[in-house]
């Protein structure tokens, strides 16, 4: 590639970044940051956070307008002028003296989360307030497709690249990140800079200018491990991205350079911690001394409240209790294995698909493979693990995530996978696939943030496997009042709960034994026990009018056609359910239910006004 023509694509992918950038910038600055978090579903619900935005909200604003990291009465006043709810699910700790010993003043409160995505939005917030948060996230987004553009474009035609790299980014959940005053996108963006810097060189076959010379020698790769530095005190794991790019230098007994790399790495992540420590007296943003979560009330809004009136919540310790339990480690680890790839909530092929074209690309791209990407790929495979050992519970990153959150900082740099394409029919491939599933939720980032379960009510991610193992953690549980209730509990028989996937069934009723679901649809339940019990009665009422009701629990199919107010008995004995064993040490078992109906009627009317569209009537019970 003569330098001119480089540079002519390296024009072209500026140019694409900066409309990109134009665009999310001008959406930004146009809406209203705190408008758009009332949701479609109830729009006369107070705004809110998701997560832990509240916390990185909170640290932007403190740092742009007090610039310090302490938590005061003046940040909880400021969030409530915008968020009159105030910031539901803020991290707060007590301070260590650098002895260790408790600050000498108590009241003193400080934020429990990596300041270092909230310091870089600082000045965008200084300027333009709770927008500057989506502005830094529009110049990460862009700066994100730029590098994986000038990657791609060093070994194919421009126009390819240009497709490839917006594939790689617009049709997967990335995009949605985009509405989170979060870290994950800052993760995502810079993991792919980092690894852009440490592998252009080896893809560039001439520098194209004197300005992006220096991509071939070594300061890209102390820049790369600065930049994996930061990314690992914003959070931990991603120390992980530093391993391939250590080990790779190490290979080529290239000893000098890896010494380099290491000490940019380490300079870096204990910049980091160690301004923490000063700050906090820890370098444990996420645990150490008292560190807790506060929803409904607020330490300093009152005199007399303080930090008791938060919930505990630290992470000091590891789980080993947990990641090694021998009654479960395996059956976790197969079981998130298949998630992690086919899963409903956070499975790559619905949420990450240009990742698994890249792996397939990569495996059969013969001679066109490099070396350095079965590095990549290792170091890819080594955090999946990683995570699924350590986090077998909530390795998609909890209740409120949309898709594998934990995942996006991993997935930035699997673009480097990418072995050399030409065909604009396979760069499309990306665009088809991953808009298959992708488009509903990237056309609404607000309102599928702030409900991320609704999204596989229906379409094809309801075709996927729910992801059992992260039972407690699924996103339909960030409305768990309305969607777990207990049932069962009869003279006779033992209670349980059920889980409601979508809302295509009706509450308990007044009996607090049975519920109807919904006419013409088909509802999914999760049905557990404490114990392995052995079979399901099902007693199935239709109303008005005749219905087929179609039962399917663990792939046992039974349909049963009932006339007007019939009633009949269904009884399952299914093997035992899928284990789940929480932290707390409770083992329970999981069962899969969906229950069809092909009619529905409304209710004439009476003195309820009930209005509802019903299906079948369900009384679910225990037999023993």
């Amino acid at each position: 590639m003569m330098p001119a023509t480089a540079d002519a694509r390296w024009r072209a992918g500026w140019v694409s970044a900066a409309a990109v950038f134009i665009v999310l910038a001008g959406i930004a600055l146009w809406m209203d940051p705190v408008g758009v978090r009332r949701t479609n579903a109830d729009p006369t619900a107070a705004p809110g956070f998701q997560s832990d935005e509240a916390t990185y909200y909170l640290m932007g604003h403190s740092l742009a307008r007090d610039f310090d990291l302490e938590y005061r009465h003046e940040d909880l006043a400021r969030t409530r002028r915008e968020f009159p709810g105030g910031p539901s699910g803020v991290f707060l700790k007590r301070g260590l003296t650098l002895n260790g010993q408790p600050d000498s003043d108590q009241s003193r409160l400080f934020y429990g989360k990596s300041f270092v995505y909230p310091l870089v939005a600082a000045p965008f917030v200084a300027v333009f307030g709770t927008k500057g948060f989506y502005i830094l996230n529009s110049l990460l987004l862009a700066l994100g497709f730029f590098c994986a553009y000038a990657f791609i474009s060093a070994r194919s035609a421009a126009g390819v690249s240009l497709v490839l790299a917006a594939g790689f980014v617009f049709p997967t959940v990335v995009p949605v990140y985009w509405a989170w005053i979060a870290p994950e996108l800052f993760n995502f963006s810079l993991g792919l800079l980092a690894y852009f810097c440490w592998l252009y060189k080896f893809v560039a076959p001439t520098p194209s200018s004197a300005r992006t010379a220096w991509l071939r020698g070594p300061a890209s790769d102390v820049a790369a491990a600065v930049i994996i530095g930061l990314l690992t005190f914003s959070k931990l794991t991603n120390a992980l991205l530093g391993l391939p790019m250590g080990l790779w230098w190490l290979w080529k007994r290239e000893w000098k350079r890896a010494a380099i790399v290491a000490a940019g790495f380490a300079l870096s992540a204990g910049l980091g911690f160690g301004t923490n420590l000063a700050i906090s007296g820890e370098w444990n943003y996420q645990g150490g001394f008292d560190r807790r979560t506060c929803h409904n009330a607020f330490p300093l809004e009152t005199p007399a409240a303080g930090l008791d009136v938060c919930e505990p919540r630290e992470t000091s310790k590891a789980l080993t209790n947990v990641w090694f339990d021998p009654q479960m480690l395996w059956s976790n680890l197969r079981a998130n294995l298949g998630y992690f790839w086919i899963g409903r909530y956070g499975g790559m092929v619905a949420y990450f698909f240009p990742f698994v074209f890249a792996v397939v690309a990569l495996l059969t791209a013969g001679q066109q493979r490099h070396t350095w990407q079965w590095f990549v790929l290792a170091g890819i495979a080594a955090q999946m693990i990683v995570f699924l050992i350590t986090l077998p519970y909530t390795f998609m990153g909890g209740g409120g995530s949309v898709g594998n959150r934990y995942f996006m900082g991993v997935y930035g740099v699997a673009v480097f996978l990418l072995p050399p394409i030409r065909s604009i029919a396979a760069s499309l491939v990306p665009w088809l696939v991953g808009g298959l599933f992708m488009a509903p939720l990237v056309l609404s980032p607000f309102d599928t943030s702030m409900r991320p379960g609704d999204r596989a009510f229906s379409g094809p991610l309801r075709l996927l496997p729910v992801e059992l193992t992260n039972y407690n953690d699924l996103p339909v549980t960030t409305e768990r009042d309305l969607m777990v209730r207990g049932f069962g509990a009869k003279p006779g028989h033992p209670g349980f709960g059920l889980m409601y996937l979508d809302k295509n069934s009706w509450l308990r009723e007044a009996d607090g034994l049975s519920f109807w679901t919904r006419g013409q649809s088909r509802a999914e339940l999760l049905v557990r026990t404490n114990l392995p019990e052995r079979r399901l009665q099902l007693m199935l009422s239709a109303g008005p009018l005749p219905t087929t009701v179609d039962l399917n629990l663990e792939g046992r199919r039974v349909t049963v056609s009932l006339v007007p107010n019939q009633t009949a008995i269904v009884q399952f004995a299914p093997d035992r359910g899928f284990p789940f064993k929480n932290v707390q040490d409770q083992v329970s078992y999981i069962w899969r239910l969906a229950i069809t109906t092909d009619t529905g009627f409304v209710p004439p009317p009476s003195p309820d006004n009930d209005t509802r569209f019903l299906g079948v009537r369900v009384l679910p019970l225990i037999i023993r």
